[in-house]
């Protein structure tokens, strides 16, 4: 009974979070004292306030691990270099021009997006698709999520959505960059577009963490 309980994926993953809380956790108060960073803790962003991003893969190359593992790590020199403008993501954009601009997934460069990443990937397979049906019925998908997000008027917590989530584990990842600026880290793009679309602040897994931005975090954990 024991072995079947350890081997079990759920009990596995969460016992994998519990177990970076604790060691992220723990070292973060002993430096910053009791109010600092944690581990996959929820924060709320205001659309308003996010202007840019960073390559999930760029910053790992720079800091020199996976950047959802690196959620509640203090930066002290904050790589400005990689930052970018949200025009330069294509995802991002081609997300606007559907959802904003009332172009066709076609029209907007996702489907031709998505096919060319699959026909570059090693299984011939991204985000779960290899079939040009595969690829349509994802962006009908993101459709129907849309429409119940704006719906409801707010985006979800991960907890929301499921109880069972460890913290903001999995969630719109965002970095707080030199004065607290909220920095997308470029991970969850679908969701983070529909999220700056609403007119209302929105729940996100803590990223990484500019030095300077330590003293702003009490705000950000509560929805306003």
């Amino acid at each position: 009974m024991l072995d079947s309980w350890l081997t079990d994926e759920g009990f596995a993953l969460a016992l994998k979070y519990r177990l970076r809380a604790f060691w992220i956790d723990g070292y973060n108060r002993l430096r910053y004292g009791p109010d600092a960073p944690r581990y996959a803790e929820r924060i709320w962003i205001r659309p308003s306030e996010c202007h840019r991003y960073i390559e999930a893969r760029n910053l790992a190359d720079r800091l020199g691990g996976k950047v959802r593992q690196m959620s509640g790590k203090v930066v002290e020199n904050w790589p400005v270099d990689l930052e970018q403008p949200f025009d330069r993501h294509p995802k991002l954009t081609y997300c606007w021009a559907h959802w904003i601009d009332g172009k066709d997934w076609q029209e907007a460069g996702a489907i031709d997006f998505l096919l060319g990443k699959i026909a570059i990937s090693p299984t011939g397979i991204t985000d779960q698709c290899s079939t040009p049906e595969e690829v349509w019925n994802r962006y009908r998908t993101l459709d129907l999520i849309w429409e119940g997000v704006r719906a409801q008027g707010y985006f979800p917590s991960r907890q929301e959505l499921d109880p069972e989530n460890y913290r903001e584990v999995g969630g719109i990842l965002v970095h707080l960059g030199p004065g607290g600026e909220p920095i997308f880290s470029g991970a969850a793009c679908h969701r983070f577009a529909m999220a700056m679309m609403l007119d209302a602040p929105f729940p996100a897994q803590l990223g990484c963490v500019h030095r300077s931005a330590l003293e702003l975090l009490t705000r950000l954990r509560a929805p306003e």
